[in-house]
């Protein structure tokens, strides 16, 4: 069967108040905004080839809650202990290292209860 993909394009993350969810994360995770529609509510953070993209939620919608299984980006890194400590120093709550199956990982949430991981393998 034919490739139709080439790659992941984006994340995207749903977000209450886009200017405090771009401020966490530049501030928390130092990524830098890319393109910005202020009239649309979305914004592009750079991170190498795939970006996360946040989009504001519009009136009346709502996100599942933090516990509820949705869409998540996976972060690679290189020192998972190095940024498990980082992060935990800017106040971001994290969860503990995980470690199985020559991967190790953890867990944390943005300002709007997005989840997003961390990895190491």
């Amino acid at each position: 069967m034919e490739k139709l993909f080439e790659r992941v394009d984006t994340v995207i993350l749903r977000v209450q108040d886009l200017q405090a969810a771009r401020a966490w994360y530049e501030q928390k995770l130092g990524l830098t905004a890319g393109y910005y529609d202020e009239a649309e509510g979305y914004l592009v953070l750079n991170l190498s080839e795939t970006p996360i993209s946040l989009y504001q939620l519009r009136a009346g919608e709502t996100r599942p809650s933090k516990g509820a299984a949705g869409s998540y980006p996976i972060l690679f890194t290189k020192e998972i202990e190095r940024v498990h400590a980082v992060l935990t120093e800017r106040g971001v709550e994290v969860e503990p290292i995980q470690t199985g199956g020559g991967v190790s990982y953890f867990i944390f949430h943005d300002l709007d209860g997005n989840r997003l991981e961390a990895c190491m393998f």
